[in-house]
């Protein structure tokens, strides 16, 4: 059962977008609290798919990683 009012986008402060009901979904409070406010403190979802991959474009294991070595 929904019992929160979360912003689908976060609104960073932006009252505008703080208000903009487009903006609601309801979800429960442990999806809330534990789920979503996860999502924006690390800038991306943690959620895989039936392989196990994650699904979020902006996880790191879906971007390219190219290893930095000194100056030389």
């Amino acid at each position: 059962m929904a019992t929160v009012a979360d912003h689908i986008v976060p609104h960073k402060g932006d009252l505008k977008l703080f208000w903009d009901e487009r903006n609601w979904q309801g979800l429960c409070a442990p999806c809330h609290d534990i789920h979503k406010q996860s999502e924006e403190r690390l800038g991306f979802s943690k959620e895989v798919d039936e392989k196990g991959n994650h699904i979020d474009p902006q996880h790191f294991s879906n971007k390219k990683w190219i290893p930095k070595f000194g100056k030389g």
